[in-house]
C-alpha cells in the first residue's frame, strides 16, 4: 500500500471504519500529505458485488430515508430544473465549451441536460444496469467499464469539458485517473470535478478528537464504496501532479438539507455544529462536505 501523492506507505490508523462481506476496512492517513483512504481496498470482486444491479436501487445507495430510488429521485426533477442545474453547477466554468464527457454518467441526467443546451456528449458507466437505462431513458450510447483500466486513446483531446460527480472517491488509482482526464481534454479544456468531503467538515474534526481520546472506533453506516476520503489540501495535491492551473470550491448544504441517516445523539451533534460550520464556509471557502475543482488544461507558461 502506497500514497499516490508522495508515493510513502507510512500510515496511522484512524478511528472509522466500514464492516462489508464480512471484512473490515479501517481508514487510515498518510502521515506525510494526510490524505485519507482504507485498507485494505476492495478487490477487483469484491468491485463488482458493491457495483452490481441494485446499487442504484436507493437514492443514497440504502441510506436515503425515504427510501426512493435513484431514478425515482433525478425523474422528480423537471428538465427545466436539471437544465438550470447543469448550468450552475458545471457549464459555469466553461461557458464556451462545446462537448462534454462525462465520468461515471449513471442513468444520463446530467448528459440529456447538456444535450438540450447544444453540447456534444460523451460518457463513460460502469454500472451494466445505469448503462442500460441511459440508452433506453435518453438515447445516450456510453463506454461500460472501469474508468481506470478503460482503452480511451481514441477520446484523447477531443473534450472541452469532463466532468465526473462523486465519482473520484471511488477510484483505486486517483493519479492515473487524473492524468487520463488531461488527456481526454483538448487545449483550453477544463476538468469539473465534485466530491464529498466529510474529513473537512468540523463535525468529523470533533467526532475524531472524542473517538481517540476516548480508545473507540465508529463503523460508517455504508459499504466501502469511498476508497478515498478528500479535504481541499489533498485533492488540490492530486490534480496539480498533472494540472497547472486547479481551482478548489468548497460548497456546503444548509443545516436543513442534512441527510440525517439516525436520531442518535451523534447526529444531532453533528447538525448542531454544522450550524457552526456552513457561515464559516460561506464565509472562507474552507470546511466544506462538497468539493468542486475546477481543473484548466493550460500550459505552464499560461499558468
Amino acid at each position: 500500500m502506497h500514497c499516490p501523492i508522495d508515493g510513502g506507505n507510512n500510515f496511522k490508523q484512524l478511528p472509522y471504519y466500514y464492516f462489508w462481506n464480512e471484512k473490515r476496512f479501517q481508514f487510515v492517513k498518510c502521515k506525510q500529505c494526510g490524505l485519507v483512504t482504507i485498507n485494505p481496498k476492495p478487490t477487483s470482486d469484491e468491485l463488482n458485488l458493491l457495483y452490481g444491479e441494485d446499487y442504484f436501487d436507493h437514492g443514497a445507495h440504502g441510506l436515503n430515508l425515504h427510501q426512493l430510488s435513484y431514478e425515482a429521485v433525478r425523474d422528480a426533477v423537471p428538465v427545466e430544473k436539471r437544465i438550470q442545474n447543469f448550468r450552475e453547477r458545471i457549464l459555469k466554468y466553461h461557458p464556451d465549451a462545446k462537448s462534454i464527457f462525462e465520468i461515471g454518467a449513471a442513468m444520463g441526467y446530467q448528459l440529456h441536460a447538456a444535450q438540450q443546451v447544444g453540447l456534444k456528449t460523451g460518457g463513460l458507466e460502469i454500472s451494466e444496469a445505469a448503462n442500460n437505462r441511459a440508452q433506453e431513458k435518453f438515447g445516450l450510447s456510453l463506454y461500460k467499464g472501469d474508468f481506470e483500466t478503460m482503452d480511451l486513446t481514441a477520446e484523447y483531446g477531443k473534450w472541452d469539458l469532463v466532468y465526473g460527480g462523486d465519482v473520484f472517491e471511488h477510484f483505486s488509482n486517483p493519479d492515473i485517473v487524473v492524468e487520463k482526464i488531461y488527456n481526454l481534454l483538448s487545449p483550453g479544456g477544463k476538468a469539473v470535478i465534485i466530491v464529498p468531503s466529510t474529513f473537512n467538515l468540523f463535525s468529523t474534526q470533533v467526532a475524531s478528537i472524542i473517538l481517540l481520546i476516548t480508545g473507540r472506533q465508529m463503523k460508517l453506516p455504508d459499504n466501502p464504496y469511498h476508497l478515498f476520503e478528500y479535504t481541499s489540501n489533498t485533492i488540490s495535491k492530486i490534480f496539480l501532479m498533472k494540472f497547472f492551473q486547479v481551482q478548489i470550491i468548497n460548497n456546503i448544504k444548509k443545516p436543513s438539507e442534512l441527510n440525517m441517516k439516525s436520531k442518535s445523539i451523534s447526529y444531532q451533534l453533528k447538525k448542531a455544529i454544522h450550524f457552526v460550520n456552513f457561515p464559516f464556509t460561506k464565509l472562507f471557502n474552507r470546511n466544506g462536505d462538497r468539493l468542486t475543482v475546477v481543473a484548466s488544461k493550460v500550459s505552464s507558461t499560461q499558468a
